[in-house]
């Protein structure tokens, strides 16, 4: 009898703390502490972040890629604002808006975890946007980081 109340104590000790540990690696929101650590994880470098006002985060892959996360529907003060959004972005400069026209329709069917769109100005933009809501496991956050800039670089490729 006194080993099994030993053992289910144990069992629910572990139980509690599993879920604790699992509960940290989700994410509700996020900060630029957070994301620093996604894009490093993800096999990027940040290049720039700026915590001021909403959450900014510039990053190079590996391989050169230049991209951006920016907040959305961010609260708290200037400084340590809280995000439920993150847009991720990048884009590439062609020599026309009919050579832009062309792209999105090839590459946006093609990839439609993102979206592929003319940013006015003879550029190809390549954007993907993840919600927080109800929690983002860190290693999905890294995934998703992966994915874009993964079809991001397949784009660049072929541009």
């Amino acid at each position: 009898m006194m080993k099994s109340m030993v053992a289910a104590g144990a069992l629910a000790i572990a139980v509690t703390v599993a879920g604790g540990a699992q509960a940290q690696s989700y994410l509700s929101d996020w900060g630029i502490a957070d994301m620093r650590q996604a894009v490093i994880a993800a096999g990027a470098t940040v290049a720039r972040e700026d915590n001021s006002k909403d959450p900014y985060i510039a990053a190079t892959t590996a391989s050169g890629l230049k991209f951006t996360i920016t907040g959305r529907v961010c609260d708290g003060v200037d400084g340590a604002k809280r995000c439920k959004g993150a847009l991720l972005q990048t884009s590439f400069t062609m020599d026309s808006d009919a050579e832009v026209d062309e792209a999105i329709k090839e590459y946006g069917p093609k990839f439609a975890a993102t979206a592929v769109s003319n940013d006015g100005s003879k550029g190809l933009l390549v954007s993907r946007y993840l919600i927080f809501d109800y929690g983002v496991h860190r290693d999905n956050l890294r995934l998703n980081l992966q994915v874009f800039t993964g079809i991001a670089e397949d784009i660049w490729g072929e541009i």
